[in-house]
């Protein structure tokens, strides 16, 4: 269930925007809206709340937080997917991190009150996790990647957007939360005929992907494994969508 119905915001509608939502990826989208969004659009979910499609990577995601400032946003969330750098951490998992490490080793700190509604409206119905989300600028490959970010950082997910849209809200000085549900354990090993058939958006190439399988076939059981993580990772942002509301419980 989604937050709302999704159109086009009207410029009175802009000017009454309070919270801009980041995301990445097609598919990760759905959970938020159904019908299809186009990349770089601002689209109106529900009074004060948009979502803009972005593109996988920190740049992206760092042109879309300013967009959405640009349009008069005073709140960034990033919303989506993560990977597991922790064997504590299971495929539909949510990560509501109270830090998000950067690349460069920049730490950026999310809304305490809003992390904490966020905490409180979802206690009980999810598979909570309170660690820290570090940033990676490439996707991970395999549990050794994942091994070495963990030691390095101490978080205990991975995501390629978060940490540039943090980084954008702690410029503007306004505040930031991060709401990620895990689709890629730690000791996956993510599928190298899958990577080269998506594009920036998640899109697939069904062409690609059987091309990389026919020359990868025992790929195949990873691929599938995958599909059947993202699937739970989906499940639990449509049910933070339905139980925290429109605007995903924002301090007033």
């Amino acid at each position: 269930m989604g937050l709302g119905t999704l159109s086009q915001p009207s410029e009175q509608e802009i000017r009454l925007i309070r919270l801009g939502i980041v995301v990445a990826m097609t598919a990760e989208a759905r959970s938020l809206v159904q019908k299809p969004i186009l990349s770089g659009d601002l689209m109106h979910l529900s009074e004060g709340t948009v979502i803009q499609l972005s593109g996988t990577g920190p740049q992206k995601a760092g042109e879309a937080g300013k967009n959405l400032l640009g349009h008069g946003a005073t709140a960034l969330l990033s919303w989506g997917s993560a990977g597991g750098l922790v064997s504590t951490l299971s495929p539909g998992g949510l990560v509501l991190p109270g830090k998000v490490i950067g690349a460069d080793q920049s730490s950026y700190t999310t809304d305490p009150p809003w992390r904490g509604h966020l905490l409180d409206r979802l206690k009980g119905s999810l598979d909570l996790h309170q660690g820290s989300l570090a940033e990676s600028v490439t996707a991970l490959k395999g549990p050794a990647e994942k091994k070495v970010l963990f030691e390095r950082t101490g978080a205990i997910a991975v995501d390629m957007e978060s940490g540039a849209l943090a980084k954008v809200a702690q410029e503007a000085g306004v505040p930031f939360m991060a709401v990620r549900a895990i689709a890629d354990p730690a000791d996956m090993t993510i599928p190298q005929s899958s990577l080269r058939a998506v594009d920036e958006f998640g899109e697939l190439s069904l062409l690609k992907l059987l091309s990389g399988l026919i020359r990868h076939p025992a790929e195949l059981f990873d691929l599938i494994r995958l599909g059947r993580n993202f699937r739970a990772a989906q499940v639990t942002l449509s049910k933070v969508a339905h139980l925290a509301g429109s605007q995903l419980l924002i301090p007033q």
